[in-house]
């Protein structure tokens, strides 16, 4: 990697870029370009001539605090303070390869997307090392103004300070000199304990403007002369659209067209309330779809599929010879439900298409998706489509997809208008990527002492990398999809690779294969993806074991990841905080343990049940080894933000199909936690200077098996479907 200087045509059309003075962009980056194109990447870094910072990042924003903290990695190496960055905003560049995507896939399949909380452990060292090159410039521009050495230039607050005689001067004051210098590749990084910011809980860079409102959130797009829209699709899983009645739709006021596309039909109006009002009186006529589709259907299809040979994922010792062999074999089942994605922002992108180029505005995770979409609609190069990604009122992986940019690249096209498209609740509930739905099928065997020695898993549900049509297919070059694999024993999460087993849960023989079984019903990724099921049933599994082996849930943990010092760690942690085996009077522990994302971390969860079946969680005790930590607000509010998350899919949430439709269409029949509902949680952070790990995703898939797990010990009774049910219970 090494910092390059750019120039006025480097710039992308971005009006935080305009200007004059220093702007330090990355080339030479083999993660991200390939060595000797002389290809940059857009501008990360402008400092204005007034002092003022424009920073460019590679990640999208949607609630997760990756501008907070991207910016906190430069600032710290640059030596300003937070409030002297005056704009942040996500860049797309048709040249950028997401390092850490790259290093997954193995392949030549690189795009621009955020997911998999990737962002950080992508971006942590190139961000610092951006804002150390663009310091040392300022110093050595100072020393030549100065003509002093340059030992005796020092960096603060956004000014150079002479030692000798204490003159100062303002960055902005010495851009134009500092950018006739050839940048340093070699800049030092600050050691950890000279770090001012780093390792802080400094807040988030983004509130004033959302508290103020003057965020621009994907439904907050107001262009002049736009028109707005939105869309109503076939109800019927597969269904395609032949013909739309539309006289009564055309006669509410301020309907302008109705546009039919494949599936859906796409109505224009002047404004919002007038396309929806509009969609009411639209009446579709369809063929085709799945109209015997249920959910009885899908799980009779995973039962059936059961029986067939799996793609192997992970596999060592001979597991067969040891079943036949055990003493005990314990025979266990676990399923788990379609969920959505139920983010706050509906869908909505705007889409400007004219004779000169496409532009579109999207809360979209996935920049390149976005302008293969707009390729594919346009038939324009990509050197004509400007991708704008705003702030994403949540995202959860279903903003990965691009669907939702069609109809408003349509609707322009047609009009030669720009239009703002906006899904109603009801069109983004039932018409999801949704989270697949799964069959766990799991045998342990036992050995004398009571203590797994071997693992027979098979897997079976949905292939979500199928759908997407990636050449070459690098989510399955080793025969399965390891998004929906991941988190049951899946070779540390390293896809695509011999599974490296040493750091998972010493089982001696084990054996975990994949059946795909494809369903008519959209699904996709969604946070934390496989690992959300996987984790419940390996979790839950652990602890019937454990309990059948007569031992306790931590100590079992503990001996079969002896040879794990990080993971021992958190166990002993967790232990101590969470008071383990020393409950409240009427309340019951369980807990739960994952490595997910390089990040170690043990969950222990206190609830009660009431004779009618009904589940409290008082409190949640979780304990993280995720590295190192640059924001340890934001740390902990990314956990308690997917452990909620996780709450809610364990408590309540389930996506149903019956005759071909998606039963659920609000927040009525699919609800959230509650606020009153929402247990104590504490968050306690094991940091140390290890590579950071993944948050965005972590805290989500622990949950759901340390409260069933409680949920055992408070009553005798096993859940092994989610979510849990009043009527298991009682």
């Amino acid at each position: 990697m090494k910092i390059v200087q750019l120039n006025r045509r480097d710039f992308l059309k971005s009006s935080a870029f305009a200007g004059g003075g220093l702007a330090l962009g990355l080339s030479g980056f083999t993660k991200l370009a390939e060595a000797g194109t002389g290809k940059s990447l857009p501008p990360y870094l402008r400092i204005a001539p007034d002092g003022g910072i424009y920073l460019g990042v590679p990640s999208a924003e949607m609630g997760q605090g990756t501008h907070t903290t991207l910016a906190m990695l430069l600032a710290e190496e640059l030596e300003v303070e937070m409030s002297q960055i005056h704009h942040i905003e996500t860049l797309h560049h048709p040249d950028f390869k997401h390092p850490t995507f790259r290093e997954w896939t193995n392949s030549a399949a690189n795009f621009q997307m955020t997911g998999g909380s990737v962002s950080i452990r992508a971006w942590h060292l190139p961000f610092r090392k951006l804002g150390a090159t663009a310091r040392e410039l300022l110093r050595r521009a100072a020393s030549q103004k100065w003509n002093v050495p340059l030992v005796e230039c020092r960096a603060a607050n956004g000014r150079i300070t002479h030692s000798g005689n204490g003159r100062s001067i303002g960055y902005g004051e010495l851009v134009g000199s500092a950018s006739r210098l050839t940048p340093d590749i070699d800049s030092k990084l600050k050691a950890p304990e000279q770090f001012r910011l780093l390792g802080k809980p400094v807040p988030r860079w983004d509130t004033r403007e959302k508290v103020k409102g003057t965020a621009v959130f994907g439904t907050d797009v107001d262009l002049p002369g736009m028109l707005y829209g939105t869309v109503k699709h076939c109800v019927v899983c597969g269904e395609k659209l032949t013909g739309v009645d539309d006289t009564k739709a055309k006669a509410v006021p301020g309907v302008i067209a109705i546009i039919p596309l494949e599936d859906q039909a796409v109505v224009v109006a002047d404004s919002t309330w007038a396309a929806m009002q509009g969609a009411k009186e639209l009446t579709l006529h369809t063929s085709g779809g799945h109209k015997d589709l249920s959910d009885e259907n899908i799980i009779q299809q995973f039962r059936s599929d059961l029986a067939k040979s799996g793609v192997p994922v992970a596999h060592r010792g001979d597991p067969a010879t040891v079943m036949d062999k055990a003493i005990r074999v314990m025979e266990l089942e676990y399923e788990a439900p379609m969920q959505a994605h139920a983010a706050m922002e509906p869908l909505c992108a705007t889409a400007s298409v004219t004779p000169e180029g496409c532009e579109v505005w999207a809360p979209t995770q996935s920049s390149d998706f976005a302008m293969y979409m707009a390729m594919g609609v346009t038939k324009l190069p990509p050197e004509k489509i400007k991708i704008h990604t705003t702030y994403l009122g949540g995202g959860f992986g279903r903003k990965v997809e691009n669907d939702f940019i069609t109809a408003p690249l349509v609707a322009s096209m047609k009009s030669g208008k720009p239009v703002k498209i906006t899904w109603t609740r009801e069109e983004d509930t039932r018409h999801d990527f949704y989270r697949p739905p799964f069959l766990i099928h799991m045998q342990f065997s036992l050995d004398v002492h009571g203590m797994p020695h071997g693992l027979k898993t098979k897997l079976v549900g949905p292939a979500v990398s199928r759908r997407w049509r990636m050449p070459p297919p690098w989510l399955e070059e080793n025969g399965y999809d390891w998004i929906v694999t991941i988190g049951m024993f899946d070779g540390y999460n390293l896809p695509n690779r011999t599974p490296d087993l040493s750091k998972a849960y010493a089982i001696p023989n084990l054996q975990v294969d994949f059946v795909p079984s494809d369903i008519q019903v959209p699904t996709g990724a969604w946070r934390s993806v496989g690992t959300s099921y996987n984790t419940f049933a390996l979790e839950s599994g652990l602890d019937e074991v454990a309990h059948a082996g007569g031992r306790d849930p931590f100590e079992l943990r503990k001996k079969l990841l002896a040879h794990n010092p990080r993971a021992l760690a958190v166990l002993d942690r967790s232990a101590e905080l969470s008071g383990w085996g020393k409950p409240p009077e009427g309340r019951f522990q369980g807990m739960s343990y994952t490595d997910y994302l390089e990040t170690y971390q043990v969950q222990v969860v206190e609830v009660s049940v009431s004779k009618r079946g009904k589940i409290t969680v008082h409190k949640i005790t979780c304990v993280v080894d995720c590295g190192q930590v640059f924001n340890s607000h934001i740390a902990k509010q990314q956990l308690e933000g997917g452990i909620l998350f996780g709450l809610t899919a364990a408590l309540k949430g389930e996506i149903n199909v019956q005759k071909g439709q998606i039963v659920q269409s609000n927040y009525d029949d699919y609800p959230m936690l509650k606020l009153k509902d929402t247990p104590e949680i504490i968050v306690h952070l094991i940091e140390n200077h290890e590579p950071p790990g993944g948050l965005g995703e972590a805290g989500t898939p622990l949950i759901g098996p340390a409260v069933a797990n409680a949920v055992f010990a408070a009553t005798g009774k096993r859940v092994r479907r989610l979510p849990i049910k009043r009527n298991d219970l009682v």
